[in-house]
């Protein structure tokens, strides 16, 4: 039988409301009739919600976006704040670092003038400590003449001296090869029998010899602006002095291991610089004539407190080994060439400097100066 379905199994009995207090008789449509309480809560504990009008739906939705909007300019403004600092800081730290460059300097600066002027100083002492010794013993300079001992370190104002002066009498002077700008044989002849010694080329003096003097004309076995041009890098031939020995390795003739074997043996000095018997090595006695072999150099050369006091003296040693007839007007027994080599430890900055000194007619003067080693 069919009958009608009872209203009343739609709908179902509202509790009380527990939070207000207020309760709801009869059957009312859930969904479609608002609480007594809806007025005052949003949502009570029987489930009924306010349902607001357009207008308070549009007032809250433009409270959100207000609310949106000052969250972000807050945002806004945070970073703005931060990137200012962060330029502030970076400011003071190029305006310190500036300032310590400057500083550092201005001290350097002064520094180095400090040393230039200590060296000035260490030059003026040399030359008399030179000067002294020649009274002492004219014309010889062995090797325990005083001036060879190194300068003990000496501290003055703000820095620290040490020097020592170097004997260029005591090395093959690679200028001698051409005085004035012209080739010397006889000098030539000394170094090429000083580089068969060493194992070394001999056309290397000839190409020393054509390298200083002032023609372009090529001598034998020598180089000059061709050969020259042909390297990599180009040049061409100097054509004057020798101003470092380290110039020798311009030569065709010389590679790295020729120059680190002749380098000790050779400097680059005034060319009237003598040539001291008296303290060469005695490799560089093989310089001196043809037929000496490195027992005899070893035999010739002297030691501390063993020096030649003449040339006649000479002539007899080279007597006793069988060589004879030696013409000996090209050597000395003194020196007349000095390298000064000093450091100056200027409030922890080190300076090294070198100068060529050179002794004539009782006076030393100052032929070359340079910040570094020569």
């Amino acid at each position: 039988m069919n009958t009608l379905a009872d209203p009343s199994k739609n709908r179902r009995e509202r509790p009380g409301c527990k939070a207000h207090g207020a309760v709801a008789s009869g059957f009312l449509p859930h969904a479609t009739l608002a609480h007594p309480c809806a007025a005052h809560e949003p949502q009570c504990m029987c489930g009924y919600m306010r349902i607001p009008s357009t207008a308070q739906r549009r007032h809250r939705a433009a409270q959100q976006v207000f609310r949106g909007v000052r969250a972000r300019q807050r945002g806004v403004a945070l970073l703005v704040a931060l990137l200012a600092v962060a330029l502030a800081v970076i400011m003071a730290s190029s305006l310190i670092d500036h300032g310590e460059q400057g500083r550092a300097r201005l001290r350097n600066q002064w520094r180095a003038e400090q040393s230039a002027e200590l060296m000035r100083g260490l030059e003026a002492w040399a030359a008399q400590a030179i000067l002294a010794d020649q009274r002492a013993s004219p014309e010889l300079d062995p090797l325990d003449a005083p001036w060879r001992q190194p300068l003990p370190p000496i501290t003055v104002p703000g820095a620290v001296i040490s020097g020592q002066l170097r004997d260029l009498g005591a090395c093959f002077n690679v200028n001698a090869l051409a005085p004035a700008g012209m080739t010397d044989d006889a000098a030539v002849r000394r170094l090429q029998r000083v580089l068969s010694g060493l194992n070394l080329q001999t056309r290397i003096a000839n190409q020393a010899a054509d390298y200083i003097d002032r023609d372009r004309e090529v001598q034998e076995n020598g180089a000059e602006d061709v050969a020259y041009a042909a390297l990599r890098p180009a040049g061409r031939a100097a054509n004057r002095p020798f101003a470092d020995v380290s110039e020798l390795k311009r030569l065709p003739a010389v590679d790295a291991r020729a120059y680190a074997a002749l380098a000790p043996f050779v400097c680059a000095a005034p060319a009237d610089a003598q040539f001291n018997l008296n303290s060469v090595p005695p490799l560089l006695w093989l310089a001196v004539a043809d037929g000496i072999d490195m027992q005899q150099a070893r035999r010739l050369a002297r030691e501390p407190g063993t020096a030649y006091r003449s040339i006649a003296a000479v002539a007899e040693a080279l007597q006793r080994e069988g060589i004879n007839n030696v013409d000996l007007s090209a050597f000395s027994l003194g020196s007349n060439g000095y390298q000064l080599q000093a450091q100056i430890d200027a409030d922890g900055l080190v300076f090294d400097y070198s100068s060529v000194l050179l002794r004539t007619q009782g006076k030393v003067q100052v032929v070359a100066r340079v910040r570094g080693r020569l």
